[in-house]
C-alpha cells in the first residue's frame, strides 16, 4: 500500500460523522491521512487510580474522511475497550478550572485586550507461525472505526501486519516504533471501517473527533507523546493535560531532563459540590481526589521519551489568571470600579439636574 504522510495527536483517532463532536482538541498518538489539517494544540484528560489510567482524547481536524488512521502506543493490553466518551467533560472540565479574570493598566500588563497570561511562569487473529510475530490481542469498533490491539516482537513483522490488514502508516516511524517495541509496549491501531456506517468516501470533514476513552495498567500517569515526533516538522505542539489522580501532579523526571517545558494552569481538590453540577465530570471523578491542569511544551526537535506525571510533594491550590487590557480613563473591559474621573463626571451631572429640579419647583 502507499504510506502516507503522518499527522500526530496525541489520539488514536482518524475520522468520521459519528465522532463529530462540537468543542476543542486533544493527546498523543501517530496521526496518518492523505490530506488533511490538525491542530497541533491538543487538550488531554487522564485520570488515574488505583494502577488503572483512563485516557481521554479529541483532537480537532480538518479533511477529507478517507484513508485515516492512528497508531496508539500504551504500556499494557487495554483494561477497557474504546468507547465515545462525552464531549461536556472537557467542557466542564474548563470550567471548573477556568482562570480568573483581572484588569490592569496594557502599561504593566504587557498584552493586548483579550490575551490570556498564566500567572507564574474480541478477536483474535490467527498465524501459522508457532511463535507468531505479532500478537492480536483483540479487535472491535468504536464508532464508525476498527481498532486492534497489537504487541508485536519486531518492527518489520508489526508493519506487516498493518499494510495486510488495510491501517495506515509511514515508513518513516520505523524508528520511533522500535522504541515501543523495545519496551513491550502494546499498540492501538485505528481506522476508517469499510462498512455502510463509514463516511462516504472523499467527504470533508472539519471539527472535533471523538472523544474517545480507553484504559489500561499503568505505574503512574503517562502520556505517549514521543510518537508525536513524527508529525512535528520543526514545530513545538503545546497540549493542555488534565490529570485526575489522588494527588497534584507534575511532569516526572522520567521523562526526561529539559525535554518538556511545563506550567501549572490550575489544581484544586474536587469537593461535593465541584461534582453535583458537573455530571460527565462526576463519572470520571471522585470526591477528595485532586485536578492538575498543566500546560505542556513537547521539544521542538522531538522528545526523546513520553511524557510521564508524578505526585507533586509542594502541590498548592492554583487558578491562572486571564488578564484583559485596560485603558486609563475608558474602564475595565472585565469589569470593576468606575475611574476617578468617571466619576466626577457623574457626580456633575447628577448636581446639576438636582438644581434643575429645584429650580422647577421654586
Amino acid at each position: 500500500m502507499s504510506h502516507r504522510r503522518p499527522f500526530c495527536f496525541a489520539s488514536l483517532l482518524v475520522s468520521a460523522a459519528a465522532l463529530l463532536a462540537p468543542g476543542i482538541a486533544l493527546a498523543c498518538g501517530a496521526f496518518y491521512a492523505s490530506a488533511i489539517e490538525v491542530s497541533p494544540n491538543q487538550k488531554i484528560i487522564v485520570t488515574h487510580r488505583e494502577g488503572v489510567e483512563t485516557y481521554v482524547f479529541r483532537p480537532h481536524f480538518c479533511g477529507a474522511a478517507k484513508d485515516f488512521g492512528v497508531i496508539l502506543p500504551i504500556p499494557s493490553a487495554l483494561t477497557a475497550n474504546p468507547v465515545l466518551g462525552k464531549s461536556e467533560l472537557f467542557d466542564q472540565l474548563d470550567d471548573f478550572s477556568a482562570p480568573r479574570e483581572e484588569c490592569q493598566p496594557k502599561e504593566s500588563v504587557g498584552i493586548g485586550c483579550g490575551s490570556d497570561a498564566d500567572k507564574g511562569v474480541d478477536l483474535a487473529a490467527q498465524f501459522p507461525e508457532e511463535k507468531p510475530q505479532v500478537n492480536v490481542v483483540d479487535r472491535g469498533r468504536v464508532g464508525a472505526f476498527e481498532w486492534a490491539l497489537l504487541q508485536a516482537v519486531t518492527v518489520n513483522a508489526f508493519t506487516d501486519w498493518l499494510d495486510q490488514n488495510g491501517f495506515p502508516h509511514d515508513s518513516a516511524s520505523q524508528a520511533i516504533y522500535q522504541s515501543y517495541v523495545d519496551k513491550q509496549w502494546y499498540f492501538v491501531a485505528f481506522k476508517v471501517s469499510a462498512d455502510a456506517s463509514a463516511p462516504p468516501e472523499g467527504m470533508k470533514l472539519c471539527g472535533d473527533l471523538g472523544p474517545i476513552q480507553l484504559s489500561f495498567t499503568a505505574a503512574s500517569p503517562v502520556v505517549p507523546s514521543r510518537i508525536a515526533s513524527l508529525n512535528q516538522s520543526g514545530t513545538r505542539p503545546t497540549w493542555r493535560v488534565y490529570l485526575v489522580a489522588g494527588q497534584q501532579q507534575r511532569v516526572s523526571d522520567q521523562s526526561g531532563y529539559g525535554s518538556y517545558y511545563s506550567s501549572p494552569y490550575f489544581a484544586q481538590t474536587l469537593v461535593e459540590g465541584d461534582l453535583s453540577s458537573r455530571p460527565a465530570l462526576a463519572e470520571m471523578a471522585r470526591e477528595g481526589e485532586r485536578v492538575t491542569v498543566l500546560t505542556v511544551s513537547l521539544p521542538t526537535a522531538g522528545a526523546s521519551d513520553d511524557l510521564y506525571f508524578a505526585a507533586d510533594s509542594y502541590g498548592y491550590d492554583y487558578r491562572s489568571t486571564k488578564y484583559k487590557d485596560c485603558d486609563a480613563g475608558r474602564g475595565c473591559s472585565a469589569g470593576g470600579m468606575m475611574p476617578t474621573g468617571a466619576w466626577g463626571a457623574t457626580l456633575v451631572l447628577l448636581f446639576l439636574a438636582s438644581m434643575r429640579r429645584r429650580r422647577r419647583g421654586a
